[in-house]
């Protein structure tokens, strides 16, 4: 993990966060782009639905803001426990993208490639079945 700067807090730098580095996994990013491009095009081929998203969409904005300004005292307070929580989740992702290197590639590039081994058997069993009748018959 190394130290990035971070003028927000003092003495200007922070260990690394957890939920950043899970977003900037190839298949968290590749399957977040993916929803939003969906969304997005749903959005323009039906203007109704549309009108309907862009007013949860100001609700949540609202909201979260709310949100981030009523919990603000208390993550203040709970900050040097949500860096130790941060550092052992840290520790815990680098051991699961070990263990897991499908984490290191994007959504269509694991589907295109399950896609692959799922193909190669069924095929085999279709062909051995079909033989199989063949000569029942």
């Amino acid at each position: 993990m190394t130290a990035k700067k971070n003028p927000a807090l003092p003495g200007g730098s922070a260990k690394e966060n957890v939920l950043q580095r899970v977003l900037q996994l190839p298949v968290v990013s590749s399957t977040c782009e993916s929803l939003q491009r969906t969304y997005a095009s749903t959005k323009e081929a039906h203007p109704l639905v549309a009108s309907v998203c862009d007013v949860y969409e100001r609700g949540v904005q609202g909201a979260g803001a709310l949100a981030m300004w009523s919990v603000e005292p208390v993550v203040r307070r709970l900050e040097p426990q949500l860096a130790v929580a941060n550092d052992l989740a840290c520790r815990g992702l680098d051991h699961l993208q070990e263990k897991i290197p499908a984490l290191q590639y994007p959504v269509d590039k694991l589907a295109y490639d399950l896609k692959d081994t799922i193909s190669y058997p069924l095929q085999s069993a279709r062909n051995s079945i079909s033989s199989t009748v063949d000569k029942v018959m």
